[in-house]
């Protein structure tokens, strides 16, 4: 799930183009695919994203939070090994990235 829940800090992705992003969200489906993780859901889940982009600012808000709150439990339950400094000062987690800040504010 690391390419829907961001795993990958957001800094660190590369600056998003019309040409990239659809890229991305096309390897992002070959990857659900080859993963066998392409079910119902998560096409829809993908789908309503991407729709939601198209809504209003208040929509996508909710949408991006979602998104957070996803990748807020996957990391607490990927991490809850490591050591509590490390965890909370590591940029894999959601709550270190910008966009979560700025969704909080």
């Amino acid at each position: 799930m690391k390419q829907l829940t961001g795993f990958i800090p957001v800094a660190a992705l590369p600056q998003s183009t019309p040409a990239s992003a659809k890229r991305q969200l096309l390897e992002t489906i070959e990857w659900l695919y080859k993963e066998g993780a392409a079910t119902e859901t998560n096409l829809k889940l993908l789908t309503a994203i991407v729709e939601s982009i198209l809504c209003s600012e208040e929509s996508y808000t909710r949408f991006l939070q979602c998104g957070f709150d996803a990748a807020i439990e996957f990391f607490d339950t990927n991490s809850q090994n490591w050591e509590f400094e490390e965890s909370i000062s590591s940029s894999h987690n959601p709550r270190n990235w910008d966009k979560y800040k700025q969704l909080q504010h």
